[in-house]
């Protein structure tokens, strides 16, 4: 009984963190096309992008890249594994680039200090999302 509760508050602490999440994330052709681009969090919350990372990244891709592209990409923190994903064809090909890495496939897996390099060069571009697995 007890740890059905604890496993709920778990599960409420985990949704806490993630409330800052968009509701609709954006390509990156629509944000290049914005004054101030932005996506707004499911807790009605702003989360703006810096123009030079958009663009920076725009120069990484091709044109049909750039829209099929949706922002913020996502590093998925699991407590099941001991690194943290990142899904999508295209967002694998902008995250081995920035690594120095030849992975290819729609995810791939990254590791604390890597994560750093990602998160310095693309910090707006780039979002925690934390997952729970039935606990």
């Amino acid at each position: 009984m007890r740890g059905d509760r604890s496993d709920r508050l778990l599960k409420k602490e985990i949704f806490n963190l993630n409330r800052h999440l968009p509701s609709r994330r954006k390509t990156l052709s629509e944000l290049l096309n914005e004054d101030r681009p932005h996506v707004t969090g499911a807790d009605g919350t702003r989360h703006r992008f810096k123009i030079a990372e958009l663009e920076e990244l725009a120069g990484m891709l091709t044109d049909d890249e750039i829209k099929r592209l949706r922002l913020p990409i996502y590093i998925e923190i699991d407590s099941e594994t001991s690194g943290a994903r990142i899904a999508g064809a295209t967002e694998v090909r902008v995250v081995s680039e920035v690594l120095g890495r030849d992975d290819e496939g729609d995810e791939i897996y990254i590791y604390r200090p890597e994560i750093r390099v990602l998160r310095a060069r693309f910090p707006t571009v780039t979002q925690y999302i934390f997952l729970v697995r039935e606990l």
